[in-house]
């Protein structure tokens, strides 16, 4: 199901959300949007190329907050995980999807995220998902609050590497 935004325009500002394409995949970069280290070996564009590739497939949408001069903002909701990575509690394929990222760049306004959080809903409930969950590190309280305040609830935690991670879901 290709992504229509279900309000074209955000009321803060023109910024509009839409589907991102392959012109995009450099602008979120130097746009400020994405940024900092990777993996060795790694790139942003690689990386970014790759989630065009799975929304193309249908496994994800990658959503960009586009005020007409540069990208304020990138979202994305996984409905398939990447083989490897199967977790049938965070995307199903079915009736469960994943935020994976969610990124306001330096200059969108505050309200913008929310926003995001918003039409990925509305778009999930399109596509008939049931529950959506978020992965948030457990040391960004700023970040942790925020999830709280869209009405996600903790369901799991989980170690990776030397941090712990925190598994929430929202019933939408």
């Amino acid at each position: 199901m290709p992504y229509r935004a279900s309000s074209t325009l955000l009321d803060v500002a023109k910024i509009s959300l839409r589907g991102a394409g392959a012109r995009d995949a450099e602008r979120l970069i130097t746009d400020g949007v994405v940024g900092g280290p990777l993996p060795a070996g790694e790139s942003w564009l690689s990386r970014i190329e790759s989630w065009l590739q799975e929304m193309q497939k249908g496994r994800r949408l990658v959503m960009v907050a586009d005020d007409g001069r540069k990208l304020l903002g990138v979202a994305q909701l996984v409905f398939v995980l990447p083989a490897g990575k199967n977790d049938p509690e965070a995307a199903n394929g079915l009736d469960i999807a994943m935020v994976e990222s969610l990124r306001a760049g330096p200059d969108a306004p505050p309200t913008l995220a929310t926003q995001m959080i918003n039409e990925l809903e509305n778009y999930a409930r399109k596509r008939r998902i049931k529950t959506i969950t978020f992965l948030v590190p457990m040391d960004n309280n700023r970040v942790l609050a925020q999830v709280k305040g869209w009405g996600f609830e903790e369901f799991r935690i989980m170690p990776e590497g030397t941090r712990l991670l925190a598994f929430f879901k929202k019933a939408i």
